[in-house]
């Protein structure tokens, strides 16, 4: 897990999450597909986002299905969605104090 010991990397890796559910079926992807997505173009290298996932949730931009929170989304194969402030955000173009790269 990469932590959050370098803040524009995060904000590039939360703004991807977030571009790749728009294009996603009704905003939403499982996670091990964005995870995959996100090794496979040299953005991580560890599997685990469950920081990103975690932080992108507490803002309330996205959420997950079942019972599935951040840091078990990966293990369960998850569907991470886009909530209603998510789209919001991504529609006004994010907030730069958020840390988030759109």
């Amino acid at each position: 897990m990469d932590g959050f010991s370098n803040p524009d990397k995060n904000a590039s890796v939360r703004g991807y999450i977030l571009r790749s559910l728009v294009r996603g079926c009704r905003f939403s992807l499982p996670v091990k597909t964005l995870s995959n997505k996100m090794i496979s173009c040299g953005l991580v290298s560890d599997p685990d986002i469950s920081s990103h996932l975690y932080y992108l949730e507490q803002c309330r931009l996205i959420q997950f299905s079942g019972r599935s929170d951040a840091f078990t989304a990966l293990n369960d194969d998850a569907i991470v969605q886009l909530t209603a402030e998510g789209i919001r955000f991504i529609e006004n173009g994010g907030e730069p104090e958020m840390g988030i790269d759109l």
